[in-house]
């Protein structure tokens, strides 16, 4: 088996830790693109086979690879582009192509759409079986793919780097000690909702948000504008802006925070939603409570009433509802943790990813053996 993905590690974000962890259970051959940091196997056992950075030169020998390699090899593509169009082109049998949701949405500039739209319909029609990180995505590439094999697989965290720790220490590793923390790690771009959470904080009474603080983790262009915000409602004083928060240090995010919060709005004009969210479970497998909005593929990772609680999207008084519940009854959320931690163990952990993705494969009668 291959897996081929120019997203993977030493490569951070959801898709390279998705390809790493199927590469990982399969004993596959990966074929990525080089990596600044230097040669050598990035997820130990997993042999790997890297080609250049520089475009399109990079794609031009991942397609001579597949052609050398690919057939007579299941080949599992990161993305339908431009992974699973180079396997498609190089005719490899039986291919997987994961969707994980924006990537499925038109291009930005108008005059590509067409093209765009060809080639990711033949694309996720060509494939044996496409794999959708949830009902929402599944759905997408149905209707952007009509007659595609498509099946829903929601995603899975290693709960053994994301486990509860000494919350007090946590807060202090990120200099919050002593108080009430809500949490978002993701890009800043304003359809992931931090506006939501800042309008929130600055509708409760002083007196409720005195102890309050909402830590972001992420950089983006929208920062400024969001700096902006947080000063004209007069709360920027509870919002601390993290910047990146390496990978090695997100576990401690997450346990620093109360309530772990991300309100993505969809916004299909700049091709922008939410497929599923790994960032809810890497809360939840940390004893922390989500609170996520109803877009997108985030029902798939929130359950309502299980450790967590949706929203609609913009809905500031719905989720300054909860904030005042986290304010006055902090005893309620930690049980909440508890019931997040114990659903991440029942249901999302990598074994049940993997289990799920070997009962999709066999249902269309395929192995990546």
């Amino acid at each position: 088996m291959i897996v081929h993905s120019f997203d993977y590690p030493p490569l951070d974000g959801g898709i390279s830790r998705l390809c790493a962890e199927i590469a990982s259970g399969s004993g596959a051959l990966v074929l990525s693109q080089q990596s600044a940091t230097g040669a050598g196997s990035f997820v130990p056992g997993v042999p790997e086979f890297r080609v250049t950075t520089r475009r399109p030169r990079r794609e031009w020998e991942a397609f001579l690879r597949l052609l050398r390699v690919g057939r007579g090899s299941a080949v599992l593509c990161g993305t339908w582009y431009p992974e699973g169009l180079l396997a498609s082109l190089a005719g490899v049998r039986p291919l997987v192509v994961l969707a994980h949701g924006s990537e499925l949405y038109p291009p930005k500039q108008r005059w590509r759409r067409p093209i765009w739209a060809v080639l990711r319909r033949w694309v996720l029609r060509s494939a044996d079986l496409v794999i959708a990180n949830s009902e929402y995505t599944r759905e997408l590439a149905l209707k952007l793919a009509p007659g595609c094999k498509v099946a829903a697989v929601p995603l899975g965290v290693d709960h053994h780097r994301f486990s509860p720790r000494n919350r007090e220490q946590a807060k202090a590793f990120f200099d919050v000690t002593g108080k009430i923390v809500v949490g978002t790690a993701a890009r800043v771009h304003l359809y992931k909702g931090h506006d939501t959470v800042i309008r929130a904080i600055a509708s409760l009474p002083e007196s409720q948000r005195s102890n309050l603080v909402y830590v972001v983790a992420g950089k983006g262009p929208d920062l400024p504008q969001l700096r902006e915000l947080a000063r004209s409602l007069c709360v920027a004083d509870h919002v601390r802006w993290l910047g990146y928060v390496p990978e090695e240090d997100l576990p401690n995010f997450y346990n620093a925070c109360d309530l772990f919060a991300l309100c993505t709005r969809d916004d299909v004009d700049e091709t922008e939603v939410e497929g599923f969210g790994l960032v809810f479970l890497e809360a939840q497998a940390c004893g922390t409570p989500a609170v996520g909005a109803r877009s997108g593929g985030i029902p798939d990772a929130v359950a309502h009433g299980d450790g967590g609680w949706l929203i609609e999207p913009d809905d500031v008084g719905g989720l300054a509802v909860i904030l005042n519940r986290l304010v006055d009854d902090t005893k309620f959320f930690q049980d909440a943790g508890i019931a997040a931690r114990a659903r991440v163990e029942r249901a999302f952990t990598w074994d049940h990813y993997r289990r799920r993705l070997a009962e999709a494969l066999e249902a269309e009668g395929l192995t990546l053996a």
